[in-house]
């Protein structure tokens, strides 16, 4: 990314110059990466500035008149634009799947699009998106899925969908860049209009550093993700096992098979916000960075059936590329000992 902030400073809209043409060819190679990483035509991949103005635009092929539906457990920037259409939210079961059955009648003559996460950041869920995409399919509408969970953690396939939105800060990219990958021959309505950049789908000069972290990110993701992948699933289970054996009244939330380094965890008991607070040498969540400062319980665990008091003892632990098992035992251990502490301070 360096030399595209200082010698390579060209704007890749204006061509007719040298230091653009530069700019320009770095972008459309990138484009060129990005597609090839998910199977895709470069001409489908749209540069955004990250995950939620791509859902955003996504949600925004929804005309007034027309029906859309997603989930409960969606991330916000699913669920606002969402709220100002005819919306139908569809409730998960309690691990956070979304019932291919309650998907199929949940689908009117007027309904234009299905947005479904691939994976949920919160508890972990992999959707079955190809299960999903397919009752789409069959009644002739549009399908989204926010991928930005999955990408470079598990396999995806695009090929799937009619859109998909992902971030490039979620894989060791850069922040404020993304992408929108837009199946050929699907008509969008851009949000952000008056530059013409990226063929009218979102004007605005396009991030080039930005553009090029986010191909180099998943370059390397293409390379480790398997191992990875094997690695922090191994790492997650053995901090599940120690948190079970040696902390009482302690209960794990989602699926079995779920992302490899998510873990959500409820202490009884416990409010997590002063959890979190003892927690001198790990930086852990009650939810999603979006959510973040809001008080009440998670609403992806509510959604799921979760009690309130349940809830609002839970933490996520996200595991990644430089964490090793000293860093579990670790944290177990000063689990164990704020957790003890916090219910004498309680009981007393």
């Amino acid at each position: 990314m360096l030399p595209f902030f200082t010698e390579n400073f060209g704007n890749p809209a204006a061509i007719t110059s040298a230091h653009g043409r530069r700019a320009s060819t770095a972008v459309e190679d990138a484009r060129i990466a990005v597609a090839r990483f998910f199977g895709v035509l470069p001409p489908e991949i749209y540069f955004t500035a990250g995950a939620t103005e791509s859902n955003n635009i996504a949600l925004n092929l929804v005309r007034p008149g027309e029906h859309v539906v997603t989930s409960l457990i969606e991330h916000k920037s699913i669920v606002v634009p969402a709220e100002r259409a005819d919306v139908t939210f569809l409730k998960p079961d309690a691990e956070g799947f979304v019932d291919p059955d309650q998907l199929r009648d949940a689908l009117r003559p007027n309904t234009k699009l299905v947005s479904i996460a691939w994976a949920n950041g919160e508890i972990g869920t992999i959707e079955r998106i190809r299960e999903l995409a397919a009752i789409c399919r069959e009644r002739g509408v549009l399908i989204h899925s926010d991928a930005t969970q999955a990408v470079g953690k598990i396999p995806v396939d695009f090929s799937l969908l009619d859109l998909a939105s992902l971030s490039a800060h979620k894989i060791y990219g850069p922040k404020g860049i993304g992408a929108l990958f837009v199946r050929r021959g699907t008509r969008m309505h851009p949000l952000i209009v008056g530059g013409g950049q990226e063929r009218n789908v979102r004007s605005g000069t396009v991030n080039v550093p930005g553009v090029i972290g986010l191909a180099a990110a998943l370059q390397l993701r293409a390379e480790e993700m398997d191992a990875e992948g094997l690695r922090l699933a191994a790492l997650r289970d053995g901090l599940r096992n120690q948190l079970l054996a040696t902390i009482p009244d302690v209960s794990i939330n989602g699926p079995e098979l779920r992302l490899p380094g998510n873990l959500n965890v409820s202490f009884d008991r416990i409010d997590a916000e002063s959890l979190i607070l003892a927690m001198k040498r790990f930086s852990l969540s009650t939810g999603s960075a979006c959510s973040a400062g809001e008080r009440g319980p998670s609403r992806v665990l509510v959604a799921c059936g979760v009690s309130e008091p349940r809830a609002m003892g839970s933490i996520r632990i996200g595991l990644g590329k430089s964490n090793t098992e000293e860093h579990t035992s670790l944290l177990a251990a000063d689990l164990r000992r704020a957790v003890a502490r916090l219910r004498e301070i309680t009981a007393a």
